[in-house]
């Protein structure tokens, strides 16, 4: 029987390995990636309002000598304020469902501003007024474009089940957890210190895989050299993903240390109290 009840306490200390394992992931992502105010403060962090307003700036000089007018009329229809309203207004819509529309009226307002500006009294005809209404909606079509890349709709439902089943999977890892640590308990209800040696083997094989899985990442996939979109949103990614290695790397650094600790202090614990009894053995 004994064999039998060895074999059951690893297979529950490896449940309680992977139930860490789950735990801990989820967390991580739940404080990071899954948070908008942590995206936010990334969106600071690498002065993304202001690198895309000059992306902003950049494409809609594509336009403008196509238009045949002069590049001043392009000057100041965007504001950085109206940037970070409208990319603010963006996560919202991605992280809570917000049905508020980013509007371009403004930029449509001071482009026609400027134009007229540029123009002055010059008489245009048909066709040339029909040029500028286009080269106008280009402009504003072209902003939406610029701050925008995806299906937020579509992007939010995907966030709302990630976040449920996350949620739900966090639970359960959080219960297998318990019911882990009190089965070994109970297993080793006559020497309780071997339940903390196999508590302190899980956490250990938890932080050595953390480490493993940083070091496997920063080896195989060169971070800084991810593109996606554009050079913004991948100095984006790269930040978030930098920062989720780092603190990968912790938790398994921190795991190993208790979990070394656990198994060293009970061990010595293990080790008193079987040479005690071999004293009593011998008295005996």
């Amino acid at each position: 029987m004994k064999p039998v009840t060895t074999i059951i306490k690893y297979i529950v200390s490896i449940i309680l390995t992977i139930s860490i394992i789950l735990f801990l992931v989820i967390n991580l992502a739940s404080s990071t990636i899954l948070n908008k105010n942590y995206v936010l403060s990334k969106l600071e962090e690498i002065n993304y309002y202001d690198e895309i307003y000059k992306q902003v700036e950049s494409n809609f000089e594509n336009y403008i000598h196509q238009s045949g007018l002069d590049e001043s009329v392009l000057k100041n229809i965007v504001s950085k304020e109206k940037i970070k309203k409208d990319s603010q207004l963006i996560l919202n819509k991605l992280y809570e469902g917000s049905e508020e529309e980013f509007e371009t009226q403004e930029i449509k307002d001071n482009l026609n501003k400027n134009i007229e500006n540029t123009l002055g009294n010059t008489k245009l005809n048909i066709t040339q007024k029909n040029a500028i209404n286009s080269f106008v909606d280009k402009i504003c079509e072209e902003y939406k474009n610029s701050i925008t890349y995806y299906d937020l709709g579509k992007i939010h439902n995907n966030y709302k089940k990630i976040v449920k089943y996350a949620e739900l999977a966090k639970k359960v890892a959080l219960v297998t957890i318990a019911v882990s640590i009190i089965l070994l308990l109970i297993l080793n209800i006559k020497t309780i210190y071997k339940a903390f040696i196999l508590c302190g083997i899980s956490l250990t094989s938890t932080g050595i895989f953390f480490i493993i899985i940083n070091n496997f990442i920063n080896t195989k996939i060169k971070i800084q050299n991810i593109l996606i979109l554009n050079n913004t949103i991948s100095q984006l990614i790269r930040n978030i993903l930098a920062e989720l290695l780092k603190k990968i790397n912790q938790y398994g650094g921190i795991l190993l240390v208790i979990g070394l600790a656990l198994i060293i202090i009970f061990n010595l614990i293990h080790s008193i109290v079987k040479g005690k009894n071999e004293t009593e053995e011998e008295e005996n």
